[in-house]
């Protein structure tokens, strides 16, 4: 082969545009489906968290049967997956010191009790559980 034929097939550019798609489409690909992934997240952790709100406004309207906001709480839970759960635990203070809730604070007042929902599930995959809590004061 001649030089300047080689020269002509190395100026030729058809198929560039081929070639280039060729090689940005798996980027393009990789960004959309990561996109989507995290996307879906953080939609799975909005239907939590107002699970959570609908718990912690039970107890904002006068409500104070842990199971009760439990179970409201897991009944609003959109898209729930298979093993994932709501809790409540009850914690009381007297200013910044924790105390039984049985115990009265000085001059007889009594605590201040704060109720912890948390919820917890699995993440699709495996690996560590997505889990978020809310505290309410009660009293």
């Amino acid at each position: 082969m001649k030089m300047s034929a080689l020269f002509r097939r190395l100026r030729d550019e058809r198929g560039i545009a081929a070639v280039e798609f060729a090689l940005i489409a798996p980027v393009i690909a990789l960004l959309a489906a990561t996109s989507f992934a995290i996307w879906e997240f953080a939609d799975s952790r909005q239907d939590m968290r107002s699970a959570l709100k609908v718990g912690a406004e039970y107890y904002l309207n006068g409500g104070s049967d842990d199971a009760t906001a439990a179970t409201l709480a897991v009944g609003d839970w959109r898209h729930k997956p298979a093993g994932a759960y709501i809790t409540t635990s009850r914690s009381c203070r007297c200013g910044e010191t924790a105390i039984t809730c049985t115990s009265l604070c000085p001059a007889s007042r009594p605590p201040a009790v704060y109720v912890t929902l948390s919820a917890s599930a699995p993440l699709e995959g495996g690996g560590n559980p997505t889990v978020d809590r809310m505290v309410v004061r009660v009293r």
